[in-house]
């Protein structure tokens, strides 16, 4: 049995920057084929197996790790976007099974940002981050135990040659005398010595080029493997990791190379699926492995069986009440022991402009701290490939409908940095780069031109125009510079085009969190409707009900028990509170508010009274007294009313009960104001947090949740009402097609953006 094992991804590392592999073709064509040099990969990679054709899931570091831990791709395991989301809470992940098996769980980043929110951390017993001393102190400790540690080491992502982590003894004076360099020949003017303003200032004064960018980039990959990696290699090699006995293995998550198929050659990641990107060095070790070089097909989620594979562990879980069958561990991995190799490799990526990020470009600066997800950022899926030994198949989502491109343009609420990042999202359905933005916000800001202008250049361009479906042909093309359309009707096209489908068919329900078309078919007068709900759609609802529970227990962890809950009496509200019931073990732990705006209907009210006393929760009630004293003329002015006697209260019960958090059962889908709104909203006036753990829900789940728990409701909803406010602003919705909320003031709705900008829900 091996007592450690380890894994180490080094982030953003090219399959062919490394001197082991002998063939490559996309440094060749720039000449600098010759410049890559790393000894101590060498120096692993010679006692070791070394898989030549292995890639990665996606062209980023989340979703890519996210397979590695679970051995599952994106669809399943529910992290599809860059940031947003978290892994399923029902995969497995690598570090939980060690622990289950007697080992000690060790895990480093140099950017834990990029794991711990997104439930990447799962199953560690030790979290280390930035500080790889504290990390060798750990290790030290336990140097008699089984260990499973992994390392992810953020050297060689840009700013390259600089080390975020690392800078002793002068350790990155080489990375200031190279942009001293090239700010001189290109003439850039140095306005201060910030590493990361420096690196954006010469990125975006040469575009990014590939001829430019790649030297520093291999440059920065020699610099890691004979400095920094080489210092943490030895320690670990001290420590007994690199034994013959002992399981290791190097790998990267992406590489970094060309993202865009059109266009100037832009040299990164987070793009478009080449090889260049998505093809991944991986040198493994294991006593029962023979060394030397392996050809065999590979993806970065066969680790995960092979390492169960190759360390014995059990193959189900420990759930002592689930079926035998459903105690077994899901895998969409192929263990690399097995004789037959897999078909075919899949990867996607999705589109995520970020905006903190984007925003950034244009000051000159690059805040690692600041660039988490923003209630602005969109992420939509942009490209699947399926890869296989001698060609690579691409699928590309339709475009949006120029109709809706043009609201874009015509919308003078958006700024023109809003505008190009819309524009990017929407129309080009790619991730904006820093000369593209840059160039774009330059020409608006300066009148050079037009955002018509800028819409008829992009509907007009290849990218936009390009077919869904094509494939390279990578035994002639091996540079993937010509692209052939794809004949679906083929039987080898057809093939493929159902794998994606049945890959697709196990979405986990996350995927379709910010545009659900599962609930697209709202049923009129639901109360009336059938009761029984159909196995696909109550799985759905299950899914969701999964997550809007983890986002309850994610704020107890965050707020404690500083946190009220926003009961209206409505449908939403009412399954609010069963939610956090079902959470809390049937009880309520929480502050239960609602405001009392003397213009309620007396049926919800009664509701009110009746749910209280059969659930057993105290209800708080808020007012505007002195509104109502001077008997304010209540629905006159529908927003100012809205403001008056409902946020002016509701935001004084945060002052007075000294909340940290609010609990609303809004929804994405009720109103465009709310449909960029994120799970945690940060409130300033009175500090706190918005915690919304419905978003995900549509109209029909909220109603399907109410029939299948068979919870109670009110009578309103009976009589012909969709969505209920105060009795002087709520009708009937006589109409089968109507909005949800079209029995609503229709003053107030045009008016929400400016009632959530003074705290309305």
């Amino acid at each position: 049995m091996n007592n450690k094992v380890l894994l180490i991804s080094v982030d953003n590392l090219r399959y062919d920057c490394v001197s082991y592999i002998k063939n490559r073709p996309h440094l060749k064509q720039f000449y600098v084929e010759n410049l890559v040099d790393t000894p101590t990969l060498d120096e692993i990679a010679e006692n070791s197996t070394v898989f030549t054709d292995c890639f990665s899931t996606s062209s980023y570091t989340t979703a890519a790790h996210a397979s590695l831990f679970t051995g599952l791709l994106q669809p399943k395991h529910g992290l599809r976007p860059f940031f947003y989301k978290k892994i399923g809470n029902d995969c497995a992940a690598l570090a939980e099974i060690y622990k289950n098996n007697g080992y000690k769980t060790i895990f480093y980043s140099d950017v834990i940002e990029l794991f711990q929110p997104l439930g990447l951390t799962k199953g560690f017993d030790f979290i280390y981050a930035n500080d790889i001393n504290l990390l060798f102190k750990q290790i030290s400790a336990l140097e008699n135990e089984k260990v499973f540690c992994f390392i992810h080491l953020f050297d060689i992502h840009e700013p390259y040659i600089f080390s975020q982590n690392y800078n002793e003894n002068h350790y990155n004076d080489d990375y200031f005398a190279f942009i001293n360099k090239m700010s001189s020949l290109y003439k850039i003017p140095v306005q201060n010595n910030n590493p990361f303003t420096l690196w954006n200032n010469f990125s975006g004064k040469v575009n990014y080029g590939v001829q430019i960018m790649l030297p520093p980039y291999i440059y920065g990959v020699n610099k890691f493997d004979k400095g920094r990696f080489r210092i943490i290699y030895g320690f670990l090699k001290n420590m007994g990791y690199f034994n013959d006995e002992n399981i290791y293995s190097i790998f990267a998550d992406h590489g970094e190379g060309r993202i865009v198929f059109y266009d100037m050659p832009v040299f990164g990641h987070m793009g478009e699926l080449f090889d260049e990107v998505i093809k991944i060095p991986l040198i493994l070790h294991a006593p029962q492995l023979e060394k030397g070089v392996n050809n065999k097909f590979a993806s970065i989620v066969d680790l995960f069986p092979t390492l169960m594979s190759l360390s014995g562990l059990k193959s189900i879980s420990d759930d002592k009440n689930a079926s035998e069958s459903s105690r077994l561990i899901e895998t969409d991995g192929r263990s690399l022991l097995d004789a037959d190799e897999r078909e075919y490799c899949y990867s996607e990526f999705c589109t995520q402009n970020m905006y903190n990020e984007i925003t950034q470009f244009s000051a000159g600066v690059y805040d690692r701290s600041k660039n988490g997800a923003s209630s602005k950022d969109k992420y939509f899926l942009s490209q699947r490939s399926i890869r296989t030994k001698d060609r690579k198949y691409l699928f590309i989502p339709d475009n949006i409908l120029q109709s809706e491109a043009k609201k874009i343009v015509e919308n003078i609420n958006l700024s023109d940095e809003d505008f190009i990042i819309e524009m990017f999202n929407s129309v080009m359905r790619k991730r904006v780069s820093k000369p593209e933005y840059l160039f774009l916000l330059n020409s608006l800001k300066s009148k050079q031109t037009t955002r018509q202008n800028i819409y008829q250049s992009m509907i007009t361009s290849e990218i936009y125009n390009r077919p869904k479906n094509y494939y390279f042909d990578l035994i002639n093309d091996p540079l993937e510079e010509n692209f052939n359309v794809l004949n679906t009707s083929l039987s080898d096209s057809a093939k493929y085009i159902e794998i994606l489908n049945e890959i697709e068919s196990h979405a986990f329900i996350s995927e379709n969190l910010f545009d659900d078309k599962n609930g697209a078919q709202i049923m009129f007068n639901q109360p009336e409707s059938d009761k029984n709900i159909a196995e696909e759609s109550l799985a759905l609802l299950e899914q969701k009900i999964s997550l809007s529970i983890e986002i309850i227990k994610e704020a107890e962890n965050r707020y404690g028990d500083k946190i009220g809950i926003a009961f209206t009496g409505g449908k939403d509200s009412t399954v609010l509170l069963d939610l956090i019931r079902r959470a809390e073990g049937g009880k309520i732990p929480f502050k239960v508010i609602t405001v009392d705006t003397s213009a309620e209907f007396p049926e919800i009210k009664e509701f009110m009274e009746k749910l209280k006393s059969a659930w057993g929760f105290e209800l708080t009630r808020f007012s505007n007294d002195e509104a109502l004293h001077r008997k304010y003329p209540v629905a006159e002015d529908k927003a100012d009313c809205c403001n008056t006697l409902k946020t002016i209260p509701l935001k004084q019960s945060i002052k007075d009960l000294h909340l940290k958090a609010m609990f609303t059962g809004i929804r994405r889908d009720e109103n465009e104001a709310r449909a960029n709104e994120s799970y945690f909203s940060k409130r300033k006036d009175p500090h706190h947090f918005r915690v919304h753990p419905l978003l995900h829900f549509t109209e029909k789940n909220i109603w399907d949740y109410i029939k299948f728990n068979n919870l109670p409701y009110c009578k309103l909803y009976e009589q012909g009402y969709r969505s209920i406010d105060c009795a002087p602003c709520t009708h009937k919705t006589s109409e089968k097609d109507a909005a949800e909320r079209s029995g609503r003031s229709q003053d107030k709705e045009a008016a929400m953006d400016k009632l959530r900008r003074l705290g309305y829900f």
